[in-house]
């Protein structure tokens, strides 16, 4: 919640001035009872034309500066709530932009959506209506309950008896608001990444005829988030009804009494239309009140919600220290395991290698073997849960992520094409490169073919999610983005999946050349990828089972030997020779 109200202080003059104007407003239109009791009494009772106009007048002339102060305040208000809302959404968007990867997936992208959309809403009416709850609806109820007792005190401590049943009833609707709310919204997190899988997956689910599991997940989530959020509403709507019953109720026995008074006690009909008129008055502000508290529990699920955004530990932190320096580049890994967050599954399992700089090494094996895993502790997008990773004998988690990840380019598995033009998304990997620069690693990428096929050149535009570019495209445009960066060590994660052989093997050749000298670490599947590495690891399980060449890979280690068997078959020995 802190870090949402200091984003408030640039405001502070402005909502400081709404709720002047509103509060000068209101104190104006608790005049009116007061003056129509005027009317009433010394007017219309006394048969004093001149003195009903008198009164009117004075009444017109409240209600026209009261109309023009809450025009003036509902402008300022929506301005400052607009500009707001722009803030915390910039915030926010600047926050997910700089979180760690393994907040990021904490989350999920569906989360994220809904608390920079939903939430920011939801706050967004809160700041709306702030200047109102805290400074008018007070004046609004202690004032009018002030004049009631100076108008009649009987008959406004009659109707006040009705004010503490009200505010229990309300409390006892709202105490399960929080958890209802709560549970609605991470079901709505579940539902938008069910209809995201679905879109992003559709071609599959289809052609696994899973359409009917499909529908069942995303009807789940849909009826229990509707389950949830009905429930909280319905709640949340008893507030209006019974409230308002127990004030007419209240406001029923006043015109009662009033009546007997009026008729026995000497009390005036204005008196008695003017504490009507305030309780009137004091009702709007109770069912107010009543709202806003009934509204609270779904205020405060949002703001818990941003908060994990904003608090969340961005890339700049420091684990440990002040920022250990690395000597040298060799990578040391020493018993490491690790499992993701919120899982108790091991990925990887107490693994020890180094390697050296300048070599080039590539980790094979299958599907859920760890290789990814092993890639993103590496690249620190995820810190060791037990043993350590070492750069040049520095340890990753004395090391400022910044620095960290000035020694690495990185290429992983999926190729993220950004909407915008070539030219820009091959940028991003060195903002500072030329146009000269950008063509020479597109050229060594197998892509200048590409890019002299259009007009635009450098300037044709990709979508978002590169959707107007072929797999293989999107993989030597990602691999061009990651070699243009100058930096110590490079990581292709499974980047040459979508290629033809021919194709993968001439972006080797030149990335040899390119690369000469700089330490390399290649995740793959494709034996034709691996083979021609100064080492392979074997990868099965979270553990590696064999360390070698390929040929002495072959010769040694079963797995290693069923892949190559099963992708090359009787020309495995051939292609071995030939590496």
């Amino acid at each position: 919640m802190k870090q949402i109200l200091e984003l408030l202080k640039p405001y502070q003059k402005g909502l400081i001035a709404v709720a002047i104007i509103d509060s000068l407003g209101m104190m104006l239109s608790l005049l009116m009872p007061f003056v129509m009791s005027e009317i009433v009494e010394n007017g219309i009772a006394k048969n004093d034309l001149e003195a009903v106009w008198k009164y009117a007048v004075i009444m017109i002339v409240l209600a026209i500066l009261s109309a023009v102060g809450n025009i003036i305040s509902a402008k300022l208000n929506t301005r400052i709530s607009a500009r707001y809302t722009a803030d915390l959404c910039r915030t926010t968007f600047n926050k997910i932009n700089a979180l760690s990867y393994s907040d990021y997936t904490k989350i999920g992208p569906s989360g994220l959506l809904t608390r920079a959309t939903d939430d920011i809403w939801n706050v967004e009416g809160t700041i709306t209506s702030l200047p109102y709850t805290l400074f008018t609806v007070p004046i609004m109820f202690f004032g009018s309950a002030a004049l009631a007792f100076i108008a009649d005190p009987v008959l406004a401590a009659v109707f006040m008896i009705s004010i503490p049943p009200v505010l229990i009833l309300v409390l006892i609707l709202m105490r399960p608001l929080y958890d209802m709310w709560d549970k609605s919204d991470r079901y709505i997190d579940i539902q938008n990444k069910i209809v995201r899988e679905r879109l992003s997956g559709l071609r599959v689910v289809r052609a696994f005829n899973n359409e009917a599991r499909e529908h069942g997940r995303a009807k789940f989530a849909t009826e229990e988030m509707s389950k949830y959020m009905i429930m909280a509403n319905i709640r949340g709507g008893m507030v209006d009804p019974f409230g308002m019953l127990l004030l007419n109720l209240a406001t029923v026995a006043v015109i009662y009494f009033g009546g007997i008074r009026a008729n026995g006690a000497g009390v005036g009909a204005g008196g008695v239309i003017a504490v009507l008129q305030y309780i009137g008055i004091i009702s709007g502000a109770l069912i107010n009140i009543s709202w806003t508290l009934a509204w609270l529990p779904k205020v405060k699920v949002s703001v818990r919600r941003l908060n994990d955004i904003l608090k969340a530990d961005d890339e700049e932190r420091i684990p440990v220290g002040e920022g250990a320096t690395p000597l040298g580049y060799d990578i040391e890994i020493h018993n490491l395991s690790f499992a993701y967050p919120d899982s108790t599954k091991t990925v990887i399992r107490n693994l020890s290698f180094d390697i050296k700089e300048g070599e080039h090494i590539a980790l094979i094996g299958g599907t859920g073997s760890g290789k990814t895993t092993l890639i993103r502790l590496l690249a620190g997008l995820f810190e060791p849960g037990e043993g350590e990773i070492l750069i040049g004998g520095a340890k990753y988690r004395e090391m400022r992520k910044t620095d960290l990840r000035s020694h690495f380019s990185v290429a992983l598995q999926k190729a993220q094409i950004f909407e915008g033009t070539v030219r820009d998304n091959i940028k991003m990997g060195r903002p500072d490169a030329t146009d000269e620069e950008v063509l020479e690693v597109l050229r060594l990428s197998k892509m200048s073919d590409f890019v002299d096929s259009h007009e635009e050149g450098l300037d044709y535009l990709l979508v978002g999610r590169g959707q107007n570019v072929s797999g293989g495209q999107r993989q030597r445009l990602n691999m061009a983005r990651t070699v243009i960066k100058s930096t110590d060590i490079y990581i292709f994660d499974d980047s040459f999946s979508a290629l033809d052989f021919l194709t993968e093997s001439e972006i080797k050749k030149n990335y040899d050349t390119l690369l000469s000298g700089k330490t390399r670490i290649v995740a793959t599947q494709r034996i034709s990828t691996a083979m021609s590495a100064d080492r392979i690891y074997v990868m099965d399980k979270g553990e590696i089972i064999g360390v070698g060449t390929h040929n002495e890979l072959l010769s040694c280690c079963p797995i290693y030997r069923e892949i190559a068997d099963s992708q090359l078959g009787s020309r495995r020995k051939e292609a071995g020779n030939e590496s």
